[in-house]
């Protein structure tokens, strides 16, 4: 089959080419959200200013530099879809950042997590097709652990509630079915997204240190064939999971 072809090689584009390398400002830490939101807020922060931007077909893709207590982060928008953000993270790595923080909300395939709940998603089940481009085929793949441990030191340092479990990642947010959902659940995952598998099999391929969280969005309820937005249920401001994602960052200096 086609995803059973990993070849650990060298591709004939690598983004450490240096026609696609640019210049701008780099810090060792960039936070990638996928919450535009999140963002638009961090750029209105006094203070803060455009460090620098990669492009493509969509335009300019430019990141932020934020500084708190003598720390500079880059701040940035995470492009969502697995091929997009480990694109993303392609470039982002060769143009010399080091840590990558990313955050974004998931979906809940478990009723009993509740809606802004942290999930530290140690392995995920891979539904979608990059990670095999990273990876030799399997059906699932697990967070570097070192990684992980670091993630959970600081949210209990700062005495944050998470959650660590597996996710299921999958391209089609449009075909979860309801057998699907049930047989995701059964293999152990509790939450559903769509990048963390192909983001740790990258990570894991390039050594990169990548920590990523969500906070709990909606929920898809298999048993009785419905999606619940759960909109009047997710009451935490955005800019609270920044703030998560400053003191990853601050264990990471």
């Amino acid at each position: 089959m086609l995803l059973e072809e990993f070849e650990n090689v060298s591709a004939v584009i690598e983004p450490t080419d240096r026609s696609l390398l640019s210049g701008g400002e780099i810090c060792d830490t960039i936070i990638l959200s996928f919450n535009g939101e999140i963002l638009e807020r961090v750029k209105q922060i006094d203070g803060v200013y455009e460090g620098g931007y990669l492009t493509n077909l969509n335009g300019k893709l430019p990141w932020y530099i934020y500084e708190k207590d003598g720390s500079k982060v880059a701040v940035a928008m995470a492009t969502i879809g697995a091929p997009m953000v480990v694109g993303l993270l392609e470039e982002l790595k060769a143009r010399g950042f080091k840590n990558f923080i990313v955050l974004g909300s998931c979906g809940v395939l478990d009723q009993s997590i509740q809606a802004d709940k942290i999930i530290l998603p140690s392995s995920a089940l891979r539904d979608e097709g990059t990670s095999y481009h990273y990876a030799p085929a399997s059906d699932e793949i697990a967070y570097e652990r070192s990684l992980l441990l670091t993630m959970e030191k600081a949210l209990d340092k700062a005495g944050i509630e998470h959650i660590r479990t597996k996710s299921w990642t999958t391209d089609a947010f449009y075909r979860e079915t309801a057998a699907k959902v049930k047989r995701r659940l059964a293999a152990g995952a509790r939450v559903v997204d769509m990048e963390a598998s192909a983001i740790m099999a990258w990570a894991q391929y390039r050594q990169a240190n990548v920590y990523q969280f969500f906070y709990t969005a909606d929920y898809v309820d298999h048993q009785n064939h419905e999606w619940d937005a759960r909109r009047e249920d997710r009451k935490a401001d955005a800019m609270t999971f920044f703030e998560i994602a400053l003191v990853i960052a601050q264990e990471l200096v």
